[in-house]
């Protein structure tokens, strides 16, 4: 085993500590790591003698690191994502594929998009599962960027220097109206229309929002923002509750099948560019090769699907 500069540490053990503090059991660290949990608890012991401190608490039978474990804890987690990172470009440099497959997207597109795509690309090949990683379109970028996820699922801009992407689906702007709504018997909604009703925003620094509210400012008329919420998705449930309208796009829109909601294109319009994208120069295997092209099957489908 590797030892850290002569202490007498090893990565292993370190590998170890770090499965314990995540899984908040030694029981649930051994399974992680298909070892025994005697060894796990071995391991543990000696780490403690070798530091000199305490490093977990029981509390109920579970395992509750000390001040002195989450320092290192923070630091030995980000050394094992960038192992994990460096062992999958490796794989991927042998052609080697996993069984399992990363995702970066909005957590909207777990309502509809992953969850079908997932089932059609399970049906086509021999996978063990999906780990999903969310957040908003930066976030999803840097989860790829530092390889905590194979693929994402952006819209352009991206930074071509460090990204490569095959094209997705397009969407232009609509409004979701609850059922019922008076905008449901309009063919087009335009800015003067959108005057004094309550909306449901998110994110109002997004381009697509500024647009419509910015168009709402032009006419002299502020935009009652009713309830702003954080994540895009959480906006549909009020809308479905009928305490709001809200801006989105054809895309994002069709995640929204379920609800009892409306969509209505929106004028003026921008034209967005969505992509799946992961680390330039990554050579994939079948499995993402594959994933890749479910995706596109997927979001094309469910964009016809709202329109």
């Amino acid at each position: 085993m590797v030892e850290i500069s002569k202490t007498g540490v090893t990565l292993r053990q370190l590998q170890i500590l770090r499965e314990v503090v995540r899984s908040g059991s030694e029981r649930s660290a051994a399974k992680a790591l298909e070892i025994t949990q005697p060894a796990v608890s071995q391991q543990v012991r000696i780490l403690e003698s070798l530091l000199g401190v305490q490093l977990f608490v029981r509390d109920k039978g579970r395992l509750v690191p000390t001040a002195h474990t989450m320092a290192l804890f923070r630091d030995t987690d980000a050394t094992f994502v960038q192992i994990e990172r460096v062992a999958k470009t490796v794989a991927s440099l042998k052609g080697v594929d996993s069984d399992t497959i990363s995702i970066a997207a909005p957590h909207i597109f777990t309502l509809r998009l992953l969850p079908e795509a997932f089932r059609k690309l399970r049906s086509r090949q021999s996978m063990a599962g999906m780990v999903l990683k969310s957040g908003t379109y930066p976030e999803v970028a840097e989860h790829v960027l530092k390889g905590r996820a194979d693929l994402g699922i952006a819209r352009l801009p991206l930074d071509g220097n460090v990204f490569d992407w095959c094209p997705a689906t397009t969407a232009t702007n609509v409004y979701i109206c609850p059922r019922g709504h008076r905008f449901t018997h309009k063919d087009i909604i335009r800015p003067e229309d959108l005057v004094g009703e309550p909306l449901a925003d998110v994110e109002p620094g997004m381009q697509s929002h500024l647009m419509n509210e910015n168009a709402m400012r032009y006419m002299g008329a502020e935009p009652h923002l009713a309830i702003q919420v954080d994540v895009i998705g959480q906006e549909v449930s009020f809308v479905a509750a009928g305490l709001a309208i809200s801006s989105s796009n054809t895309f994002a829109a069709s995640q929204f099948a379920s609800f009892p909601v409306e969509v209505r294109p929106f004028e003026p319009s921008a034209l967005y560019h969505y992509v799946i994208f992961w680390q330039k120069g990554r050579r994939l295997g079948t499995l993402l090769q594959d994933a890749i092209k479910v995706l596109v099957e997927c979001a094309q489908a469910d964009v016809e699907n709202c329109v």
